[in-house]
């Protein structure tokens, strides 16, 4: 893999990346040394799209709210926490905070080690399986629905996933153009058919939202449309999904109801003071659960998952870390560098401005390559070299930077330390399997990268 990696090993690819293509999704990282090279360029099929690469360039668009906009469409408002201008931004950023203070995650911290106790000891005696199916998936499924008071059987959880699979693949366009809306008769019965089923969860949430709420909906971006110059949603491609967004939505408010009128001490709770004091809206909580269930479940997983296929290509790590526990915070910071669970997120242009020497209109869509970012040599030596003991590996860009750094950070990170403190002692090693190889995340356009399948088989470690 490393020798993939090495810039003498890519060509020049001047405008013709597309971080859309089959090809690049499942392996991006042998063309970020070019893309780094050339900081800001058009993307090839996709006009008024540009690639933003580079550390500091990626940098310095994270930095400045202002001059690029996290709305990815001009004179709406969509209600996501990770796209908000900064005024309201930080107003509620201010209120969701308080599911991630550091008393929350004590609160959380034995909830977690209860979960990867049992998950870590099922995959273990399962012994061979798919490694997100069992281990990966559940783990932060389980706190996410911990986070917001959702029953957490089996079933739960396996729902819990569908909801974060349809919001990923349908209503968040933060990775790039998309792709293209289908035409004809047979798609577009298709997509009424899909929102018909949606129309009766639509109908129940409208009801229980103030007449406020109910308007501001009915001003947002037709998540259909095609708007040339500008990011696709899932929609057209998935109407069959939105069922499942509203059903979560509606979950939410059940829960939301319920605590308000039977408070208890539990993390969720912590949402109660900022709306009864006006400072949070209904809708706002739903986007921000929905936000917060897609940010952080599945980029944990990745994580998790790329940790342990790692252990397969280089098993001198695993032994490391067995011999050397206190390393495995570096671990997980590395791994967050070089397999940056989101590689790429977009910014939109407020006016015309100069980036890396080039000149960008108004309202020009950037695909800021995370990915690259962390993988740029003249920030990080040696880049492509997966190297836990490097001083600045936690100045990667896994989180992004800036005033929309993920407000989960400190929770996929005590996740993963504590996932692999269980699970490094007790292993002794993992293969994977060549007649099922692993399955990479090629479909979903947010600029997800990890894995849909990871068949491994395991050797537990005799510990005394």
């Amino acid at each position: 893999m490393q020798a993939q990696l090495r810039p003498e090993n890519i060509s020049g690819i001047g405008s013709g990346f597309d971080p859309l293509s089959p090809e690049v999704r499942r392996c991006p990282h042998p063309h970020y040394a070019a893309l780094n090279r050339a900081p800001v360029q058009p993307v090839a099929g996709h006009p008024n799209f540009y690639l933003v690469s580079s550390y500091d360039t990626v940098s310095e668009v994270l930095m400045d709210p202002e001059t690029y906009d996290g709305q990815p469409f001009p004179g709406y408002e969509v209600n996501i926490m990770s796209a908000m201008r900064p005024e309201p931004h930080k107003r509620l950023r201010g209120a969701i905070q308080s599911l991630f203070t550091n008393q929350s995650l004590t609160q959380l911290t034995p909830h977690i080690e209860a979960q990867v106790r049992r998950r870590t000891a099922e995959l273990l005696a399962a012994g061979q399986g798919d490694l997100m199916a069992l281990w990966a998936n559940p783990i932060p499924l389980s706190v996410i629905a911990r986070l917001f008071g959702f029953p957490e059987g089996e079933a739960d959880l396996a729902r819990l996933h569908r909801y974060g699979d349809a919001a990923i693949r349908l209503v968040i366009p933060l990775g790039g153009p998309g792709l293209p809306v289908p035409r004809g008769l047979v798609a577009r019965w298709r997509q009424a058919l899909g929102l018909l089923t949606a129309l009766p969860p639509l109908l129940r949430l409208l009801w229980q939202l103030p007449a406020a709420e109910r308007k501001a909906l009915s001003q947002l971006p037709n998540p259909m449309a095609d708007l040339p110059g500008y990011p696709r949603t899932g929609f057209p491609h998935h109407p069959e999904l939105a069922r499942l967004i509203l059903e979560f939505q509606l979950e939410v408010l059940g829960i939301l109801h319920d605590h308000l009128r039977n408070p208890r001490d539990e993390v969720v709770d912590a949402l109660l003071p900022p709306y009864r004091r006006g400072e949070l809206r209904l809708g706002e909580i739903l986007s921000s659960a929905l936000q917060i269930l897609v940010a952080g479940y599945e980029t944990t997983a990745n994580t998790l998952g790329a940790a342990v296929h790692r252990f397969s290509t280089e098993p001198e790590r695993l032994r490391e870390l067995q011999d050397h526990p206190e390393r495995i915070e570096a671990y997980v910071e590395e791994l967050l560098r070089l397999d940056a669970p989101l590689q790429r997120t977009l910014r939109r242009t407020t006016r015309p401005v100069r980036l890396a020497g080039v000149d960008l209109p108004e309202n020009a869509q950037l695909i800021l390559m995370l990915g690259a970012a962390n993988l740029d040599a003249t920030r990080f030596d040696c880049p492509e070299q997966f190297d836990p003991a490097r001083g600045n590996a936690r100045r990667h860009l896994a989180f992004g930077r800036g005033i929309h750094m993920c407000i989960g950070a400190q929770l996929a990170r005590l996740e993963a330390r504590l996932a692999l403190a269980e699970l490094v002692p007790r292993l002794q090693a993992v293969e994977l399997l060549p007649e099922d190889p692993p399955q990479r995340v090629t479909d979903k356009d947010i600029g997800m990268w990890g894995y849909t399948r990871l068949p491994v088989r395991l050797t537990p470690r005799s510990v005394t």
